[in-house]
């Protein structure tokens, strides 16, 4: 008896117990389809985080005062990526002298050491909070990684002018006609000169900002030595992440600190991107994990169904042994029907997170469902199935045949 034989005979013996192999089939669907769907999610998520991480800018360089913990990370305002929960000191800190000396660092473009702080914006009658970035005018808007929508961008002698983020226009205020007009940032009247373009990120972009001249947000913060950040732009054609380690070494001579010792952090969009795809393939596993519980209780109810089917068909094993088939045969017979058991319920389990994933993003929430994901999803059902199918399919091969017809 060939292996195709052999898989009709189980297909048929599944269709004779087509409740039992439904309910069995039932428990292997809600197992695949929780782990493809819940691993999905991180999929999705990270997926959506690359993408906005790539308007970040791949040559944009953040340095922040502060030796970061390992493993964080986060994005500073205006679109440049920074640290995020770092280790910081009070005496940790980055002057705009040491930040000058940066300019002089082979493959760095350009440099905007940045004072940021909160300031209470007041346009008309609206009054809100919002991040106010003081930039270096020669580097902006290159450093926010975005481009002018309406007006200009900021010039050297521009102390009372400001140029707000996309956000800021449509949301904040929604009025489209702000350009040229007066708002007030800590009660200093400043002007609108510049609109932002869109930013193609959701994670730090410079939408929600506004932009005034490092000059002005001196005066306005009361910070005369100490910067917030240090913007950095690698030159075209260079790898940032040779600049990187190159201003990390200017860094460390200037505060005269070693590896193991350094004050500050250094992060590219490269770096950013490895963190969170670490956190989120940590997430899928999380995820898979707790999902794989119900695939084992699919498991269990597979193997129960195919050691009631064997008790069932005792005298019709001992007639397939009365007829010349070995243990072997009998084994594969019903192994087979296990994996197809799983198998079908791999099927359909991956058809239900298709319809789980499209749920899913009715609701915001990121869902991807990748071939890889597929092949798990179904790799698992069969394995399941198989494994379920085990000891119940030795079970029948060791059924003796003069036992087995006399089976009532």
């Amino acid at each position: 008896m060939n292996d195709l034989e052999l898989l009709e005979l189980a297909m048929n013996s599944l269709s004779h117990r087509s409740l039992r192999s439904w309910l069995a089939i039932l428990g292997i669907v809600i197992g695949v389809a929780s782990i493809v769907s819940l691993i999905s999610i991180s999929t999705g998520m990270n997926q959506n985080i690359q993408k906005s991480l790539g308007g970040l800018g791949a040559n944009v360089i953040t340095i922040t005062a502060g030796a970061s913990r390992a493993g964080s990370m986060g994005f500073g305002g205006g679109g440049a990526p920074q640290d995020f929960g770092r280790a910081t000191t009070s005496t940790a800190k980055i002057t705009f002298n040491e930040a000058d000396a940066l300019k002089t660092v082979a493959g760095v473009s350009k440099v905007d050491a940045r004072v940021q702080g909160s300031g209470k914006i007041t346009y008309a009658n609206k009054n809100t909070s919002a991040t106010v970035i003081g930039v270096d005018p020669s580097a902006f808007p290159a450093s926010s990684v975005s481009t002018i929508y309406l007006g200009r961008t900021l010039g050297t002698g521009d102390l009372t002018s400001v140029v707000i983020g996309y956000s800021v226009m449509t949301d904040t205020f929604n009025d489209s006609g702000i350009l040229n007009k007066q708002i007030k940032i800590n009660g200093q009247p400043f002007r609108v000169i510049g609109v932002l373009n869109q930013s193609s990120t959701t994670f730090g972009g410079p939408d929600r900002n506004l932009f005034i001249t490092q000059k002005a947000a001196k005066t306005l913060f009361n910070q005369t030595d100490k910067v917030s950040s240090v913007v950095v732009i690698a030159q075209n054609g260079t790898d940032p992440a040779t600049v990187a380690a190159a201003l990390s070494a200017k860094l460390q001579a200037l505060h005269r600190v070693t590896n193991s010792t350094q004050d500050f952090t250094v992060t590219t969009a490269a770096s950013t991107a490895s963190t969170i795809s670490s956190v989120t393939d940590t997430l899928g596993i999380f995820l898979g994990g707790i999902a794989s519980i119900s695939l084992i209780v699919g498991g269990i109810g597979v193997a129960n169904a195919m050691f009631t089917s064997v008790l069932e068909q005792t005298r019709y094993i001992g007639l397939l042994k009365a007829l010349g088939a070995r243990n072997g045969t009998i084994l594969k017979l019903f192994l087979y029907e296990a994996c197809m058991v799983g198998m079908i319920g791999g099927v359909l389990g991956i058809a239900l997170s298709y319809l789980a994933s499209s749920a899913l993003a009715s609701f915001g929430l990121p869902s991807a469902i990748t071939l890889d994901l597929v092949l798990l999803g179904m790799g698992f059902s069969v394995i399941v199935g198989a494994v379920a199918g085990v000891i119940p399919a030795r079970n029948a091969s060791s059924v003796a045949p003069v036992e087995a017809l006399r089976y009532e």
